[in-house]
């Protein structure tokens, strides 16, 4: 007896009944002339159907990714391009898919830092085959750069706190590399002296030749000072400086593997050693709680651990999207435990446009002390450094096991251009051809709280709600280059107009 009709053939498919027939016969009951027996063969074959249809279908649509044309690539490697494609060689796609797939690559592309300009299009499409063209302009990868720059947290802090004193300025050179072997590596050689002598040697290789998810680095540096901030009274930094000898002084080995299993996710773990000295004085006259120990140096390893997910469109200055990360250190095991601090932090990023070139900001980012003991006054910062900062409060520090800060803004861009340079025609340097600038302007509002249980009692930001508003101007130059000019008013009544700076030669 027959089996229901119940499918159609296929055109250019041959006899699909047939194949159905084969594939479901095993599962059949053994007396099909049953009312049941029927109803299960139906059932089958109509699953059967469902799925197999579909993909024939979708097959026929699709298109078949062929090779990549990669144009302008002087010294980065092919690989190193298509690792950022969403598209790879041998996929099927569908034709409207590919014009998102596309953008996607060539913002993931542009966010590797190592192109002032990266285009990907489709070349052409042959039959059922598209050929896909990426077009790009290398940056300028070789940075001789002197340092000039100053020691204190920001230009705030050094223009009024210390009065422009010029001998808390760092001068020196750092060479950086940004693309040394062709794989996107990076090597950095620091040499510097002036208010604080730094000599540094670091290696990152973020892909490995054969093997593009896993990457490897290190890092080694010696570091000292003349001055040391050796504690904190009513939310400032405190100082003591002798410039006849080193008051503390700083080594550090670090080692660690990265692992990229996806274009968007980003894993990292490393290993370091630290060793940390002051002067008797510190610990005698100054801190006995320096370091919460007998002794004038303390010696450690840290495990730490890394996680990313970059879902923005713009690395420097994103409109939409989100980005997270999370972090984990461990300070202190084994033979070398003379410090133990373990937590975790984390912040998250999220991007709203409101129209073109018009958005909401909002960033959330925290951090937890899983060991609540005592760590000293050594590197026992929260806000007040780098990006942990509440705007409106750039003279002060608020110190703190835990912290949690939250920020949101409104931002708009004013103009865009890309300023040609008046080159000769010789002139090497194309990477340098023409200036992008971007000028945007922002309403901001930031809140934050931190935790201290151990030194509250002399510094009263702790442990109390802080919050500012204001208003802002951005200018942004050579890749991630942004100067921002702000107004901001804090919890304390305190206002004025603070000068914030991002900067880097890529």
């Amino acid at each position: 007896m027959g089996y229901p009709a119940v499918y159609a053939d296929l055109p250019g498919q041959g006899h699909a009944r047939d194949v159905i027939r084969l594939l479901i016969r095993p599962f059949l009951p053994g007396r099909p002339s049953l009312l049941a027996g029927r109803c299960f063969q139906t059932a089958l074959a109509l699953g059967f159907a469902f799925l197999w249809i579909p993909a024939l279908l979708w097959s026929q649509d699709s298109l078949y990714v062929g090779d990549y044309q990669i144009l302008g690539n002087k010294r980065t490697r092919a690989s190193v391009i298509l690792r950022e494609m969403t598209l790879q060689p041998g996929q099927r796609v569908h034709p409207d898919d590919v014009a998102v797939a596309l953008a996607e690559s060539e913002r993931l592309l542009g966010n590797t830092a190592l192109f002032v300009h990266a285009r990907v299009k489709p070349c052409a499409t042959k039959t059922d085959t598209l050929l896909i063209c990426i077009e790009v302009r290398e940056a300028w990868y070789i940075f001789p750069i002197p340092i000039f720059e100053l020691a204190d947290r920001n230009f705030n802090v050094w223009w009024k706190d210390f009065e422009r004193d010029f001998n808390r300025v760092n001068y020196g050179m750092y060479l950086n590399h940004y693309n040394l072997t062709g794989w996107g590596d990076l090597l950095k050689l620091k040499i510097q002296g002036g208010y604080s002598h730094k000599y540094e040697v670091a290696y990152d290789l973020p892909q490995l030749p054969g093997n593009p998810r896993w990457g490897v680095g290190f890092l080694a540096f010696y570091q000292r000072f003349r001055e040391i901030n050796y504690g904190a009274g009513k939310d400032r930094q405190l100082f003591f400086r002798d410039f006849n000898r080193w008051m503390l002084k700083k080594v550090q080995l670090q080692t660690h593997v990265r692992y990229r299993p996806h274009l968007r996710w980003r894993f990292a773990m490393g290993l370091s050693y630290k060793q940390v000295a002051v002067d008797p004085q510190v610990v005698q006259e100054l801190n006995p709680a320096y370091f919460n120990q007998p002794g004038t140096e303390i010696s450690y390893l840290s495990l730490w651990g890394q996680a990313s997910l970059d879902q923005v469109d713009d690395r420097p200055y994103p409109f939409r999207g989100y980005a997270w990360n999370g972090e984990m250190v461990k300070e202190g095991f084994g033979l070398l435990n003379q410090r133990n601090r373990w937590w975790v932090e984390s912040a998250l990023a999220a991007y709203s446009p409101t129209g073109w070139g018009h958005g909401f900001e909002w960033l959330a980012r925290g951090r937890v002390q899983l060991l609540r003991t005592n760590p000293g006054n050594y590197d026992y910062q929260a806000l007040g450094y780098g990006q942990r900062l509440v705007r409106g409060y750039e003279h002060y520090v608020v110190d703190g096991m835990d912290f949690a800060l939250i920020q949101a803004a409104w931002r708009i861009r004013l103009w865009e251009k890309d300023v040609s340079l008046p080159w000769p025609t010789w002139f090497p340097m194309t990477s340098f051809s023409s200036v992008p600038i971007r000028i945007y302007a922002h309403v901001h509002t930031d809140h934050a709280v931190v935790h201290d249980p151990y030194f509250f009692e002399t510094n009263p930001l702790r442990d109390k709600w802080l919050m500012s508003a204001g208003v802002g101007l951005d200018l942004r130059f050579f890749y991630d280059d942004i100067f921002s000019f702000r107004w901001n008013v804090n919890g304390l009544g305190e206002n004025g107009l603070f000068l914030q700076t991002s900067f880097s030669v890529r």
